[in-house]
């Protein structure tokens, strides 16, 4: 019997039809189950129960029971907020091979490849009400295995750096430097992010983050609001501009983003300071903005090679390459002091 009949038998869904299987950035699988009962989504992956694993199957494991922990607390707090519901949780035998498996429910929507910035705007409402959030009044033990296990994948991640900056440097000397502005000058560019990387500020204020947010897992409803956020794996604790850089390097485009980020941020901040006045500033957030433009700008680069080596739309790739390359060079940038301000506002018109 397929696993998605095994699944679909123990949630009750007799009439169902499924979509392609997809691996996420951190190798847990999900299967979307439509039926007249409504939609589900089936996160899986393989689980020996056993506590020696590798390193790349820990960070699986760690990015699975994340997302897990999210759905169930955030249905036992009665979250407001737009994602998957928490449906169940069990363990199936397929083929001599156990995979834990949870399942959520969700409205139904689409994802674009570009955010524009009314779309941004209606993301970061979203996120000022996850941001609004006290940790301090999560059960502690979601917490505490939220840290470990978003520390597993950024070991794992960081183990991956060199394995990919080679297969970029490979590949913007190959088939793929037609995608790029200046293709031989990524990988020194890239180097020089790496070698000027900032530990994190252990002062800055934390808030639930999301950890990899993007246009690809924010979905619209036909009005064009904001129907899900989903793949949590990468939830964690950290700073508070951070989903929001993220979201923007990845899913704007370059002359938005450089003109008309700090329209996101204004309208983030004063949805959070009405849910629950946080500990930092609107100037704080620029500031963050900036440096969190390099760790994100090198995050990027598995993702975008994915786009770049296994998608068929042409017009697709030519945007995801152009975004990363604009925000890696701005990183640069930002990096030797090579930008416009004023002491507040970063000036990047002048790039267009």
């Amino acid at each position: 019997m397929e696993v998605t009949q095994v699944i679909a038998d123990e949630i009750g869904l007799t009439d169902f039809e499924e979509s392609k299987p997809q691996a996420s950035i951190n190798g847990v699988t999900t299967i979307d189950l439509s039926s007249p009962q409504g939609n589900f989504r089936v996160h899986l992956v393989r689980d020996a129960n056993e506590e020696n694993v590798s390193l790349e199957e820990g960070s699986k494991l760690a990015a699975f029971y994340n997302a897990r922990f999210w759905h169930e607390v955030a249905a036992y707090e009665k979250v407001n907020f737009k994602c998957g519901k928490f449906h169940s949780a069990f363990q199936i035998a397929e083929d001599e091979a156990n995979h834990s498996v949870f399942v959520t429910s969700f409205q139904a929507g689409s994802t674009r490849a570009e955010l524009g910035l009314g779309e941004l705007i209606k993301v970061a409402e979203q996120i000022a009400h996850l941001h609004a959030i006290n940790p301090a009044t999560i059960n502690k033990e979601f917490t505490s295995a939220v840290k470990d296990n978003h520390d597993n994948i950024s070991l794992y991640k960081k183990n991956l750096q060199k394995s990919l900056l080679d297969i970029l440097g490979y590949a913007v000397s190959k088939e793929l430097a037609v995608y790029f502005d200046q293709p031989l000058e990524v990988v020194s560019k890239v180097k020089t992010l790496i070698e000027a990387e900032e530990d994190v500020d252990e002062e800055d204020p934390r808030v639930l983050c999301h950890g990899r947010l993007t246009a690809e897992n924010c979905k619209f409803d036909e009005r064009g609001e904001v129907a899900e956020i989903a793949d949590w794996e990468n939830i964690h604790l950290g700073n508070p501009a951070r989903d929001l850089t993220n979201l923007i390097l990845t899913s704007a485009s370059p002359s938005l983003r450089r003109k008309q980020f700090m329209k996101v941020f204004h309208h983030y901040f004063y949805i959070l300071v009405d849910l629950r006045p946080p500990k930092y500033q609107l100037p704080e957030l620029k500031t963050w903005f900036r440096r969190n433009h390099a760790a994100l700008v090198l995050e990027g680069i598995e993702r975008l090679l994915e786009i770049l080596s296994e998608s068929d739309d042409e017009e697709l790739k030519k945007k995801a390459a152009l975004r990363w390359e604009s925000a890696l060079d701005d990183a640069v940038d930002f990096h030797s002091g090579n930008y416009l301000s004023d002491g507040e506002q970063t000036f990047f018109s002048y790039k267009d």
